[in-house]
């Protein structure tokens, strides 16, 4: 029996670590998750140990597929050179460069990337779109400026840093990732209610019951907006596409950055719209996988 090709494509983020095979036209063969991290603060996967459990596992999956895995792909919620080498550790534990890491581990090759830049080669993808602006809202903030098809990685990788805007709620949090973020809403919740929690979503869940909860998301929401009129006002872009799993996961905090941003857009002719990303939570995935090819 001929077997069938697949790229091993992971998305190691601040708090879950995604792993996928991935076949020749991107669709998802196989897909499998994992919690990054057991608390809320200190860094996540040390030593990347987690996310090389679960190349593992992926391997074993593909073997037993009989899929053949010849190349890899991966992602990380940090900055990352356009030599594909990791240049923070502001999310994630690492100590050995994930690219020879993971090939000494496989025994293939691997491309690494930024979160954000995969998931907007996925978008464009997915979308046919090659002008606009991409922006993940999930567990962090990034951004990512699509010209022709291809992020804009600027000259050291670190063009995706949205989520460090400095932000008017200066003694609180000094950048927007740490009050706008799902992890920055669970933080400020815990630190406001000495409540331990070990997500945004317990957060949302008091949105109706707890005005802390309410006053904290609602704040979030705001600041957020404003900030997404601050970035049309610096790149003037055609369109903004957002994705990330607290973005496309809460009806409530996408409608409430809206009204932030439309009422911070007035003052523009034309403001650019703002679409949900048509790539889905996958979009890490398969935009590891497309950078991998």
């Amino acid at each position: 029996m001929n077997s069938t090709r697949a790229t091993l494509a992971i998305d190691v983020g601040a708090s879950k670590i995604a792993g996928a095979l991935v076949g020749d036209t991107f669709e998802i063969l196989h897909h499998e998750t994992v919690p990054a991290r057991t608390a809320l603060y200190g860094d996540a996967d040390p030593d990347l140990a987690l996310t090389k459990g679960l190349i593992n596992a992926l391997l074993q999956v593909a073997k037993d597929k009989n899929l053949e895995v010849t190349k890899g792909g991966a992602c990380f919620a940090e900055y990352v050179t356009p030599d594909h080498l990791l240049n923070s550790k502001d999310q994630i534990a690492w100590s050995v460069q994930p690219k020879e890491d993971f090939a000494a581990l496989t025994g293939f090759a691997w491309v690494i990337e930024s979160d954000v830049r995969a998931m907007a080669l996925a978008e464009a993808r997915a979308a046919n779109v090659k002008d606009f602006l991409f922006i993940t809202v999930s567990s962090g903030i990034s951004h990512a400026l699509v010209i022709g098809g291809k992020p804009w990685a600027g000259a050291t990788g670190e063009a995706i840093g949205f989520g460090i805007t400095q932000i008017d709620n200066s003694q609180e949090s000094p950048i927007l990732e740490q009050f706008s973020s799902g992890l920055g809403i669970a933080r400020r919740y815990q630190k406001a209610t000495g409540t331990d929690v070990t997500s945004a979503e317990i957060v949302f869940a008091q949105y109706e019951k707890d005005p802390i909860a309410k006053e904290i998301i609602g704040s979030a929401a705001a600041v957020l907006g404003k900030s997404l009129a601050a970035m049309v006002d610096f790149l003037d872009p055609a369109n903004i596409v957002i994705g990330g799993g607290l973005w496309l996961g809460s009806d409530l905090y996408r409608n409430l950055v809206l009204a932030s941003y439309e009422k911070s857009v007035t003052k523009r002719r034309k403001a650019p719209e703002v679409i949900n990303s048509v790539a889905g939570n996958s979009a890490a995935v398969i935009g590891a996988a497309i950078a991998a090819n």
